[in-house]
Parts: C-alpha cells; sequence; structure tokens
C-alpha cells in the first residue's frame, strides 16, 4: 500500500506530507480546490510527462516522493519487483518498502528508486505494477488485452492450466533454437572435402611427438657425413695406422716397464698394467674409429629424405599451430567435425522431430486452455455486468469476447471486455470508452468482481461518483469499501455517500497565505468530517438537519465498512 505521500512546490502545493492506511481513502473538497493534485503527484511519480509548468511559481523545483509498503498477501508481486529492481541494476526493497522520489527542473527531471538513481522508464514499469488510476489519466492496466486475459485466467481459475500453457510453449522454443543452432553448423560439401583432405594430411603423416627432435639429429650428422668419415680416418691413422703412430710411439715404455716388473714384480706389475691397458684401449679406439667410418652413410638421397620429411613436419607446424602436439590436436578437432558432419543429418531430423512434438504438446494446451477460457468468459460477464446494474447502469451490456491469436506464452487467445452503457449502442471494447466517469464505474465493477484476483494492490478513483447520485451512489460507495479486502483504494468524490464509507476521509482545501495561494490537504475525524459531509450535502454548516443526515451516513455507509472489516472484507 501506498503508506506516505511527500509533495513540495507542485503547483499549488507548497510542502505536503501525507500518511495513508488500509482501506478506502475518500478525498473531498470545494471544486477547483485541486483534489487532482494526488492524482497529478502519483502520476509523475509512475512516470508521468514532465514539465516547468508543474512546478510552483517562484521555486527551482518541485519534488514528489512516495513509500510503498507490499505486505504478505502480495508475496508474489514482491517477487515479481524484486526481479525488475535487480535486472535493471536498483537496489532492493528494505522492509518491504519501496522508495520513489523524482525532481522535476525547469531543464528535466531526475529520478530515484530506493535511493539510487533510475530512470522514468523505470517508474512506468513498476507502476505498472503497483497502481492503478480510473479517471483522467490513462495509467489502466484494465485497459490492455493481456491484462484482461490474466484476468480472466484467474476469475476461471486456470492458473495451473496457463502455467502448463506457458512450460510447453517455452519447450516448444527450445526446441525451435536446438533445430535453428544445428542448422546453422551446417558445412558445404567443399568445407567438408578442404576437412577431410587436412585429416589426410596429417592422418598420413603419421607423426610422433619426439620424431622431430631425432629428425633434426639425424640430418645434422648425415649432412657432415663427409667431414666426419676424414675426421676418423684421421684419427685411426694416427693412433695406430700410420708410419710413426701413437701406439708404436708407446711400444719402447711398454718394453721398459716389462723390465720393471721383472725387477720389481711388486711394484712394477701395476705400471706395467696400467700402461698396456691405455695402449689396448688405443687399439680397441682405433678399431670403433674404423668402424664408425664403415658405418658413415654418404648416400645423398637419405639426406634429401630428411629433408623432406622435416619440411613436412614445418608445414603442418604452420598450418595446424606451431607444434607437432597442436598438429595432433588438430586432427582430433578435425575428426571430431567430420564425424558431426556426418551425423548431421541424423540429428537434423531427430531435431526437427522434437519440435513437432513439443508444438503438438503446445497446441494441444492451447486448445484445452482455450476452451476453459471460453467458458469463463460468460460468468466473468455476467458478473460484471450485475455489478454495473448495481452502479448505475441500469441496462448496459457487459461482455468478455475471447479470439484466436498469434501463439504466446500464455496461449493462442485474445481477451477483450466489452461495454454498451445504454440500449441501442453498439459493443465497444472497453479502451475506447470516451467517458472518464462512465469508465471509473465500469472499472469499479470489475476491480469489485476480481478483486481477489488482481494483484495490483493501489487503485486511485477519480470521477466514479460522475452522473449519479441517491441509491446508486450508496452503491459505489458500498462497492468501493469492498474493493478495499484487498486493496487500498484512493477515491476522489464529491459524493458525501462516497466520503461517509471511507475508512479514512482528507479534506482538500485552498487558502491565501502573504498573497500567495496555497493548496492543502488534511485528514478529517469527528466533527471536522460531520462538517464537511455536511457541506458535500450542500447544507449550512449550522443546520442541525444535515448534521444529522450527516451522522445518519456515517452510522449507516461507515457501519457498513465496520462490518466488511469484521467479516474480513474490509482490512
Amino acid at each position: 500500500m501506498l503508506e506516505s505521500l511527500h509533495i513540495r512546490n507542485l503547483a499549488l502545493v507548497v510542502e505536503l506530507d501525507i500518511e495513508f492506511g488500509t482501506g478506502l481513502h475518500a478525498v473531498t473538497g470545494e471544486t477547483g480546490a485541486g483534489k487532482s493534485l494526488i492524482l497529478g503527484a502519483v502520476n509523475l511519480l509512475l512516470g508521468g510527462r514532465a514539465g516547468p509548468g508543474l512546478i510552483r511559481t517562484g521555486e527551482t523545483q518541485c519534488e514528489i516522493a512516495a513509500v510503498i509498503r507490499l505486505d504478505e498477501e502480495f508475496a508474489d508481486l514482491r517477487a515479481i519487483l524484486a526481479e525488475l529492481l535487480d535486472a535493471n541494476g536498483l537496489p532492493a526493497c528494505e522492509e518491504n518498502r519501496l522508495l520513489l522520489r523524482r525532481i522535476v527542473t525547469a531543464t528535466g527531471s531526475r529520478v530515484f528508486v530506493n535511493g539510487g538513481a533510475a530512470t522514468v522508464g523505470n517508474l512506468r514499469d513498476i507502476g505498472a505494477l503497483l497502481v492503478d488510476i480510473h479517471g483522467p489519466h490513462e495509467h489502466q492496466s484494465l485497459l490492455r488485452p493481456h491484462c484482461q486475459l490474466e484476468l480472466l485466467d484467474a476469475f476461471a481459475g486456470l492458473g495451473a492450466e496457463t502455467a502448463a500453457c506457458t512450460t510447453a510453449y517455452r519447450a516448444w522454443q527450445q526446441a525451435v533454437a536446438e533445430l535453428d543452432e544445428e542448422r546453422a553448423r551446417g558445412i558445404d560439401p567443399d568445407q567438408v572435402q578442404f576437412l577431410r583432405q587436412q585429416l589426410r594430411d596429417i592422418d598420413q603423416a603419421d607423426l610422433r611427438i619426439e620424431e622431430e627432435a631425432e629428425l633434426v639429429e639425424r640430418h645434422r650428422v648425415a649432412s657432415h657425413a663427409q667431414r666426419l668419415l676424414e675426421i676418423a680416418d684421421q684419427c685411426r691413422n694416427g693412433l695406430s695406422e700410420c708410419e710413426g703412430c701413437l701406439t708404436d710411439q708407446f711400444a719402447p715404455f711398454v718394453r721398459l716397464l716389462a723390465e720393471m716388473e721383472s725387477l720389481d714384480p711388486e711394484g712394477g706389475a701395476p705400471l706395467a698394467e696400467r700402461l698396456s691397458e691405455l695402449v689396448g684401449n688405443l687399439q680397441e679406439l682405433s678399431v670403433d674409429l674404423a668402424s664408425y667410418g664403415e658405418g658413415m652413410d654418404l648416400d645423398p638421397e637419405q639426406l634429401q629424405m630428411f629433408e623432406e620429411r622435416l619440411n613436412l613436419i614445418q608445414k603442418l607446424k604452420r598450418r595446424h599451430g606451431g607444434s607437432v602436439e597442436l598438429v595432433l590436436a588438430a586432427a582430433d578437432e578435425l575428426r571430431a567435425q567430420l564425424e558431426a558432419f556426418d551425423s548431421r543429418a541424423e540429428r537434423l531430423a531427430e531435431c526437427e522431430q522434437a519440435v513437432q512434438t513439443a508444438l503438438r504438446a503446445f497446441r494441444a494446451r492451447c486448445v484445452e486452455l482455450a476452451k476453459a477460457r471460453r467458458q469463463g468468459a460468460a460468468p466473468l460477464a455476467e458478473a460484471i455486468r450485475d455489478k454495473l446494474h448495481r452502479l448505475g447502469f441500469n441496462q448496459a451490456r457487459f461482455a468478455v469476447e475471447v479470439t484466436e491469436a498469434e501463439p504466446g506464452p500464455t496461449g493462442a487467445d485474445h481477451a477483450e471486455f466489452g461495454f454498451a452503457p445504454n440500449p441501442g449502442e453498439a459493443m465497444q471494447p472497453l479502451r475506447r470508452i470516451a467517458s472518464s466517469g462512465e469508465m471509473a464505474r465500469v472499472m469499479l465493477a470489475v476491480k469489485t468482481v476480481l478483486s481477489a484476483a488482481d494483484h495490483v494492490p493501489i487503485l486511485i478513483f477519480d470521477e466514479v461518483d460522475a452522473n449519479i447520485g441517491g441509491r446508486v451512489a450508496v452503491s459505489v460507495a458500498e462497492e468501493l469499501a469492498a474493493i478495499g479486502q484487498r486493496h487500498q483504494v484512493l477515491s476522489i468524490t464529491h459524493l458525501p455517500q462516497i466520503a461517509a464509507a471511507g475508512n479514512h476521509h482528507f479534506q482538500v482545501a485552498k487558502r491565501i497565505e502573504d498573497g500567495r495561494t496555497i493548496t492543502t490537504m488534511l485528514p478529517l475525524a469527528g466533527a471536522e468530517r460531520e462538517r464537511e459531509i455536511m457541506r458535500m450535502l450542500g447544507a449550512d454548516s449550522e443546520s442541525t438537519t444535515a448534521r444529522e443526515h450527516a451522522r445518519e451516513l456515517l452510522a449507516k455507509l461507515g457501519g457498513k465498512t465496520a462490518g466488511l472489516r469484521a467479516e474480513g472484507v474490509v482490512p
């Protein structure tokens, strides 16, 4: 509910701080006193158009702020609002209270939601959830066909069926998305051929991760084979083949140490043995050098083979990432792509079948839901028509028409509320009704019938009492009080019956202060409220008869409201 409203420098208002309660709020005052200022203020907080003409003369800006509290009975609405705030990066509500503030200047306006900077668009989205204004302004959710469809579903108790239809719709859309994604993965034949050739090139190369390093080493040896052979021959000749070779030069020393061994077996034997081993190692090295030279391959074709193999590896590395590991990984990826392509036809068939299955399920839900909606349309229209008769439209007709529409999350139906206030007039869509007074009473009838199903918590009625009086006025007052079972209702009225039925009564008045006109809005109670109702009855403030009449209205209609509270109808 709207807990409080702060207005500063708006038109004739200097500063107002208004506290609101639950149930029906009657706002009264002389014609021209500015009763619609609350409409103007709330409309600005709902994203209405702002301009410098709204600012009180002599001031640079005006400000409107409100605190809206959402109680437990609106838990679903609280969750929706929380999602909306989060999606727009706005601060969350604290203690289930929403703080709205708008400052209007000559050059524009600034908007704040829960203390965070927001946009006028944010206000409109929030307002669509929380407030309905029925009167000259166009902030009326019941005029929107999709809202009328929601109300029909709520009246007919089709929440579960609608939710099932939404689930089926989303499943269908998901299947369509998967089919589109699968189609987008398609590869043309030339591309497939190119991928197959790339994979063949890699597979035919038969790469090993360690092969490149081995080839580089073997290529280096092969490219220097002639020089390596020359080195081996020179070393072998110097060790054991040529005249004066190293092993021949060791011969005298071998003989000398042999003589030492014969003279001193204990000391000379180890030395002679070591020299003998050294000579043996030199002779063995010479043999190994000969074997190394004989094994050296001087075949230029082998060198060319190494070079070709290395060139192939380099080519594949350049094409697929720069290393043998990445080349092998690319082969795996190519293989997976080709396998996916090979199975694409089968996968496409599966996706197309899934789309058809989901579509059939969704259509079945739509047919079931449409049938239930058409069954619920007549009882809803009849209930609203009965309320209209009670509200003074004695011969009015009302209809709820359900027609086919483009399939969507809530089915394939379009709902339109139709209204003909007088005999002989054609039925017109509710949104085309020109008279704001008629519209307000129609909205009152609709809201009364659907008050339990309607989740908009704050209702403001302006001109609901246009062109009515007598018994109808009492009926309007009783209906407004009845709506208070689940909504906070503000009614700007000229009717004493409505004023008397209110749980709360505010008077709007003008006064002159320091040569300037000021509009005020004050709560009334007791004798002050009696005097205001006497004024609305057109009586003198000293009239005993009028005072008795006012007291009678308060006792009668206030008593009805109290009775509704006792029954749990009005909070």
